[in-house]
């Protein structure tokens, strides 16, 4: 069953539009969104543009703007690879029901943790819209009744929107369109996670096999099954990684930037209330590039273990043909694989490299402010 492993992340991609069948509702819930999140980041351009002199405000007004920009990104790319991301859910539980009781427990124990980890990614970044919604919600209440009211998200619009109804109907639009960012942001980056989180279980079952090979002398009769096997995982692993290159590139480049000005907004914020909000979406950020960088490192390294396990196999008491076979299989273990996102590839030590450029760049801009 789907809901399995899949469970989270099902909910999230029926939330935005993109459940497994391609119905009328889908299709108006993904277009009302899509509609929703395209609006609310031309307004807050709209600000930036407006207020472009003002480098605290323009910091303040960017950061949902790239948000904004990274959830339309990931709506697209996943309506366009719909199709391929539930085939790939499909195969992932038809190779299940083919493993070994011994198998599917080490199955079980990837998708348990897994399952935990998206859990708290969906809880830590509806926690994150809660908090800027909550925040707004008590800068209206607790404001003089002369004062302009505010959204809570820095937008502008060609029209007044100060009358309480007329507020009110876009405090609430305003509200639902970050909630919709947050299910983009879980549905893609944890269906990311739990598709290599799947595929990392079956490379360490393959690795299992090769190293029991020859303990029994029958075991070299399937070999040639065990390396289809190892095929048909490398080909599924490049697969999701296909399927989410856009939304990785996207993600590495865009939050660096957007680190950048986090940092910079919490050492001028710090001491202050608003500093809770910088540093929850700050985490939050953090969060979802570490999942890509995270299951991008954990491929290359499963991947790449393959090649021991062989080596650590009796291989040395097959026949010459099984030798040749198992070291053609070697040598293509020996070429992991890689979350590559064009210029770069999403691993922990791109996540550090990040990190670190972030806190270079939040020194220019304090210099540039002094």
């Amino acid at each position: 069953m789907v809901s399995d492993f899949f469970q989270v992340q099902r909910w999230c991609l029926v939330a935005i539009g993109i459940a497994r069948g391609d119905t009328r509702t889908d299709r108006l819930v993904f277009a009302v969104s899509l509609l929703t999140v395209l609006v609310m980041k031309l307004a807050t351009m709209l600000f930036a543009v407006n207020h472009r002199t003002e480098i605290m405000l323009l910091c303040d007004c960017l950061g949902p703007t790239f948000t904004a920009y990274l959830g339309l990104l990931r709506q697209c790319v996943l309506s366009q690879r719909r199709t391929e991301i539930w085939r790939l859910v499909d195969e992932l539980i038809a190779l299940k029901r083919k493993a070994k009781p011994a198998e599917v427990r080490i199955i079980e124990r990837y998708n348990r943790i897994d399952l935990l980890h998206a859990w708290a990614y969906l809880v830590s970044a509806m926690a994150t819209a809660a908090l800027f919604c909550g925040a707004a919600l008590w800068k209206v209440f607790s404001s003089d009744a002369g004062t302009d009211r505010k959204l809570p998200l820095l937008m502008e619009f060609p029209f007044d929107i100060q009358h309480p109804v007329t507020f009110s109907v876009f405090f609430i639009w305003c509200s639902v369109g970050i909630v919709w960012v947050v299910l983009e942001s879980v549905a893609s980056d944890s269906s990311f996670g739990t598709l290599c989180s799947s595929v990392l279980a079956h490379f360490v079952i393959i690795q299992r096999r090769f190293e029991g090979l020859g303990t029994v002398e029958k075991d070299f009769a399937s070999v040639g099954a065990l390396i289809r096997y190892h095929q048909y995982v490398l080909c599924l692993a490049k697969r999701i990684v296909g399927a989410y290159r856009y939304i990785i590139f996207n993600q590495l480049l865009i939050s660096s930037i957007l680190l950048c000005m986090l940092g910079f907004q919490l050492v001028i914020s710090a001491g202050t209330s608003i500093m809770v909000v910088y540093m929850v979406y700050s985490l939050a950020i953090i969060i979802q590039i570490t999942y890509y960088c995270y299951y991008g490192s954990m491929l290359h390294h499963e991947s790449e273990q393959v090649q021991r396990a062989i080596y650590n196999g009796a291989w040395y008491t097959a026949d010459i043909r099984t030798q040749k076979l198992l070291l053609v299989c070697m040598m293509r273990a020996g070429k992991a694989v890689d979350a590559d996102s064009g210029f770069t590839r999403a691993s922990l030590p791109a996540l550090r490299s990040i990190l670190n450029s972030a806190g270079s760049y939040v020194t220019l801009l304090l210099s540039l402010l002094d």
